[in-house]
């Protein structure tokens, strides 16, 4: 009996307790697109955004959809996504990886901010503005590669990234406001 009771508790140190995928996910559907409004926060591992829910594309991931969904490992966004926005990610701090596709054009506020697990990230030539304190309190970030799209990095927004080390421009340099860096001593 002590066996058996022993293997069922191991069991549940192993396998999640609810493993993420798209019943987690709360959406609105505007005109012929849908937007990523939520994301119960009991949602563990990594997540599939599909590109098409009721046959209409996501084309947005709207503001705080999965703020403080603290163990999604990874998160994988479809193609069809051009916007991430305020909060989007916030504090999602087992959040290790995430794939932000070429179609993105802007990422919010703050969006990333609070992803203390993330280790590096590639913004992409699509987007065109990241917004102020996009991917601060990111502890654990070390790398970070901006596409050629971005013209200027607004305040903060990689603020007390302190294991960052490596910011590789793969354009011109963007303009840089204040605060950008604070706190993280990259190599640009």
């Amino acid at each position: 009996m002590v066996k058996h009771v022993l293997i069922i508790f191991l069991t549940f140190l192993v396998i999640p307790l609810h493993a993420a995928d798209i019943s987690d996910l709360s959406y609105d559907t505007i005109g012929d697109t849908v937007i990523i409004t939520e994301c119960e926060t009991s949602a563990t591992g990594e997540l599939i955004i599909p590109d098409t829910i009721g046959g209409k594309p996501v084309t947005s991931i709207g503001r705080s959809a999965f703020y403080n969904c603290t163990s999604l490992t990874s998160i994988t966004i479809p193609d069809s996504v051009t916007s991430i926005g305020d909060l989007a990610f916030g504090l999602c701090s087992g959040l290790t990886s995430i794939n932000i596709p070429n179609g993105v054009t802007s990422i919010g506020r703050i969006a990333f901010g609070g992803c203390t697990s993330l280790t590096s990230i590639t913004i992409p030539d699509s987007v065109t503005s990241f917004e102020e304190g996009a991917f601060q309190e990111c502890f654990s970030l070390t790398s970070i590669t901006i596409g050629t799209g971005i013209s200027i990095i607004e305040k903060s927004a990689f603020y007390a990234c302190t294991s960052l080390t490596e910011v590789t421009f793969l354009g011109d340099s963007p303009k840089v406001e204040n605060y950008v860096f604070h706190r993280a001593t990259p190599t640009i």
